[in-house]
């Protein structure tokens, strides 16, 4: 065997041999060899690599947007070859005529288009690298969609005859090529270069640049809803485009889609418009010229609702705005056949964020990425939890939400996606040069505080959603319940009922296994439902307790109104009082101002103790900050001033540093922290009948504040140090209430209590979400008891 690779090609001479041995022709004469392409290529590439018509349809519309279009406009007209004819004029009997097809296809765009030579070069060359060399598009600097150089054969794809009219700017003019192919030209077999496109040029003097492409003739119509809805889910990523800058190139004014498809019942004028309402929501916001502030939300389980602001921004008059809320959720999709979670994410990456638009020009850097100009990201970082105080009444009317930390459900900055138009009307904007923000910021302020105030809102009622979903699915799964053991199960049975179900078909199916694997599998169920039945039993008798408690906040703010009454006529009996002193003998005015000097300081008292119950009122403004922690020790102390000084109990809080803070956090949860220990240490040195005292010190620990309560009441066991913090464990041991009832005034019940069992599990609860602890440690000499709380 001859190896031909071991032979100097360019100087080879031998020849084959005669069978007389004498030389006849050469072995090998050097060729020249080039590929041909067979015109069954176009088919490969058409209808095999671009798999299904909805994606030959989005590549075509990918060619729009990296010719710098703006606009799109796509027709779908279904069966163009099929026609109507009157068989009978005077029956009005008529008939179709022609054979069923694949729609027509147009597409049109207003881009940059094409000159005779783009077409020659590009269009007609197969697999060309231009895109590849200009990876950005030539006016706006687009990144290109597409880099194969084969999108253009997705029209094989879509049918046998194209019909291609674009118009370029050329030489001062424009120049507009028309060429119609007719893919069945292009047999297999035959030469693809060999085959002969007629185009027809112009030379135009007015004109709009762009490309309109006309497809036809597919005999079969592969179009069916789910591949049209595939095409509109693309084409949204394209639409979320609403304009950008970049460095070297003209600012993109964004792109958009028109959709007609009559086959599908539809035409979509605005596909933007359509992604926008997609989501779980949109928003709407007007300023009318009186300032007043209209905002509309349109979502998933809540339709249609308006809110007023209640303030008016008279300065912001003709500012509109349309956001839409998207949250990457699927269950959170109104629209399917425009969103799903693959285009949601590429969308909000990409295109996320609200805009802010100046007499029809975008103003930058509003909305661009890394730019928070709403605070939404900020908030979310901070984990601000309290809405603002105009929006906290409005959130406890709604079942199911919690004003405190509704914001804790506010999305991203991203997933609001939007833009909002500052009109002709509005004042105190004023672009800078660059248009890189306003002069000022008078008029961003105002504006923002609007969209937050729309957006906060929103976020409300996309809670109040949550909450509804979260009871029609436990409403479904009941039902499935029922359907299944064929009997209705009342709501609070639910998990009692379900346990059941699943023991008794685990035990049917244990039936099959050998005897040690049965017992093991029994073991381990009987474990584990046990373990759901108890937990669940505690979550529901938490949950009665919390009732009762919410239940109360009534009665509390009927209280606190009859009280300031009260005080009212408190006050006009002092000055009646200091009145009489003056015509009463000396011994009586030394009673009566005695008298006068109780009634001020219960009212001081009464005052105080109100100032501390409105912290936890919808209605007052709740910021998370720093907090002078000595000054809220010495209010929860003088809080307690009566029963004080009843039980002569001394409460000492010197050793807490007048310097030193804590936070940030809510001033009602630190209250909530010191009135529980408080309350605690008082109950407990009340019940030991020894010496009463308390004392309180804290100090700084590196990012922590460290702070001790100590008393000399009753103690607890060691081994209890970990349950008191349990949910409605009031007296593990068992002696506190017993001891307490034996020495406590009647009348002093209703300030101590006789313990719900949630105090400490709620301080402990709002430190753990503060970043701090609390525990019981071994009480240092002298005390009965010690807590150690660690804060922020």
């Amino acid at each position: 065997m001859i190896l031909l690779s071991s032979f100097p090609f360019r100087n080879l001479s031998a020849t084959l041999p005669r069978g007389d041995g004498a030389l006849d022709f050469p072995y090998i004469m050097p060729e020249t060899l080039t590929f041909t392409v067979d015109s069954a290529l176009l088919s490969e590439l058409g209808e095999k690599l671009v798999e299904t018509a909805h994606i030959a349809l989005v590549e075509l519309v990918k060619n729009a947007y990296d010719a710098d279009a703006t606009e799109t406009i796509i027709k779908m007209i279904p069966n163009p070859d099929l026609r109507v004819e009157v068989i009978n004029d005077k029956s009005g009997i008529a008939t179709i005529v022609g054979e069923p097809s694949g729609p027509e296809i147009q597409i049109t765009d207003n881009g940059s288009g094409m000159t005779f030579q783009d077409v020659k070069d590009y269009w007609m060359r197969i697999a060309t690298t231009h895109k590849q060399k200009l990876d950005v598009s030539p006016r706006y600097g687009r990144p290109r969609t597409g880099s194969k150089g084969i999108g253009r054969f997705s029209c094989r794809r879509l049918g046998t005859k194209l019909k291609l009219v674009t118009t370029a700017a050329r030489n001062g003019g424009f120049e507009q090529t028309a060429v119609t192919f007719n893919w069945l030209d292009f047999e297999p077999g035959e030469e693809i270069s060999t085959i002969e496109v007629e185009g027809i040029r112009k030379k135009l003097s007015e004109a709009l640049t762009g490309t309109s492409l006309i497809i036809s003739g597919r005999e079969v119509d592969e179009w069916n809803r789910r591949g049209y809805n595939f095409l509109k889910r693309q084409l949204a990523v394209l639409t979320a485009n609403r304009g950008r800058r970049r460095s070297g190139f003209e600012e993109d004014p964004g792109f958009n889609v028109r959709l007609e498809a009559p086959g599908f019942d539809e035409k979509i004028e605005n596909l933007r418009d359509r992604l926008l309402t997609a989501g779980w929501g949109d928003l709407d916001i007007r300023v009318k010229n009186s300032g007043e502030v209209n905002c509309t939300l349109t979502a998933m389980r809540v339709g249609e609702r308006t809110i007023v602001h209640p303030k008016r921004f008279p300065n912001l008059a003709s500012v509109s705005a349309k956001i839409g809320i998207l949250p990457q959720d699927r269950d959170e999709m109104r629209n399917k056949s425009v969103l799903s979670k693959t285009n949601l994410s590429e969308i909000v990456n990409s295109w996320g964020g609200v805009y802010v638009r100046y007499k029809g020009f975008r103003v930058y850097p509003y909305g661009e990425p890394g730019n928070d100009w709403l605070n939404i990201d900020s908030d979310r970082g901070f984990r601000k939890t309290a809405l603002s105080p105009l929006l906290q009444p409005f959130a406890a009317k709604l079942r199911g939400v919690n004003p405190k930390r509704a914001l804790l459900s506010l999305l991203s900055s991203k997933s609001y996606v939007g833009d909002v138009e500052i009109g002709e009307r509005a004042k105190g904007f004023e672009p800078k040069a660059s248009r890189e923000g306003f002069v000022g910021e008078d008029g961003v302020r105002p504006l923002r505080d609007v969209i937050r105030f729309a957006i906060d809102w929103s976020t409300i009622y996309r809670e109040y959603a949550r909450a509804i979903a979260a009871k029609q699915d436990a409403r479904i799964a009941r039902e499935e319940l029922e359907d299944q053991i064929k009997e209705k199960v009342e709501p609070r049975e639910i998990v009692g009922t379900a346990l059941r179900v699943v023991e008794n078909e685990v035990r049917n199916i244990a039936t099959q296994l050998p005897t040690a694997e049965r017992q093991q599998v029994l073991r381990s169920l009987r474990t584990a439902t046990q373990a759901i039945a108890k937990h669940d039993a505690a979550n529901r008798e938490e949950l009665r307790h919390l009732q009762l408690v919410a239940s109360t906040s009534t009665l509390l703010l009927i209280f606190s109104h009859e009280v300031k009454s009260l005080l009212s006529w408190f006050e006009q009996v002092r000055i009646s009082l200091n009145r009489i002193q003056a015509a009463v003998s000396k011994s009586e005015a030394t009673k009566l101002a005695e008298v006068v000097e109780e009634f001020r300081t219960t009212k001081e008292r009464l005052i105080e103790l109100l100032s501390m119950t409105s912290l936890i009122s919808v209605t007052r403004k709740t910021e998370e900050v720093k907090l002078a922690l000595r000054t809220r020790v010495d209010r929860a102390i003088r809080s307690f001033d009566l029963i004080r000084r009843n039980y002569d109990i001394a409460i000492d809080s010197d050793n807490v540093p007048k310097g030193l803070q804590v936070g940030p956090m809510l001033e009602a949860e630190l209250f909530a922290v010191l009135l529980n220990l408080l309350s605690n240490s008082i109950k407990s040195v009340i019940a030991s009948g020894g010496t009463r005292k308390v004392a309180l010190s804290a100090r700084r620990e590196g990012a922590r504040v460290v702070m001790l309560i100590q008393d000399t009441g009753i103690g607890l066991k060691e081994e209890y140090f970990d349950d008191v913090f349990a949910p409605f464990s009031s007296d593990p041991e068992g002696r506190l209430y017993t001891r307490l009832d034996a020495k406590l005034n009647p009348e002093d019940e209703y300030i101590v209590g006789t313990g719900s069992g949630l105090g400490l599990s709620i301080v402990r609860e709002i430190l753990t979400f503060r970043g701090g602890s609390i525990r019981f440690l071994k009480p240092s000499t002298g005390w009965k008891a010690e807590v150690e709380v660690t804060m922020p």
